[in-house]
């Protein structure tokens, strides 16, 4: 992973790696029903320290075994505005927009690469402050499956 600080307190992260992926926006008991969200993996304890002196809400669950790292994560909401997000797949030679219809094939498919932007959301509220994560534009390369390589040529569309 490989983080840039852009101007506008925008990130720049190519090779990014994501975990806790809600694009549908699906309800559980960690999320309510339309809240699409995930997060990105902060790989090295220096990029976790610069994204929280950044002010970042880096999320740091302690190991669960002795001599294992902790696991840094940031979390990111998803908000389809004029604002964004622009989402792209690449499938193979085939790259399609989806939107906020189609987004949701994002949590069920196998990524073999990910660039992403984040852009911040300062906030204050009753005299706490903070900064929302939110997806900018997103750039996911699906791992294709042997048999839809093989038969992408047979398909009627």
């Amino acid at each position: 992973m490989h983080i840039t600080f852009a101007p506008r307190g925008i990130l720049q992260i190519d090779d990014a790696r994501l975990t806790f992926k809600n694009f549908e926006g699906r309800e559980d008991k960690f999320n309510r029903k339309g809240d699409r969200n995930f997060a990105l993996v902060v790989e090295s304890q220096e990029d976790a320290d610069r994204l929280v002196e950044d002010g970042w809400n880096v999320k740091i669950r302690p190991p669960r075994e002795e001599g294992e790292e902790p696991f840094m994560y940031l979390p990111v909401k998803i908000k389809f505005n004029d604002r964004g997000p622009r989402v792209r797949l690449r499938t193979g030679d085939v790259e399609n927009r989806l939107d906020e219809e189609t987004i949701g094939e994002l949590d069920y498919i196998d990524i073999l690469n990910v660039d992403l932007d984040i852009r911040p959301y300062d906030w204050e509220v009753n005299g706490k402050v903070g900064r929302t994560a939110y997806l900018q534009e997103i750039y996911v390369v699906q791992k294709e499956d042997r048999f839809a390589k093989k038969y992408s040529d047979d398909l009627p569309y």
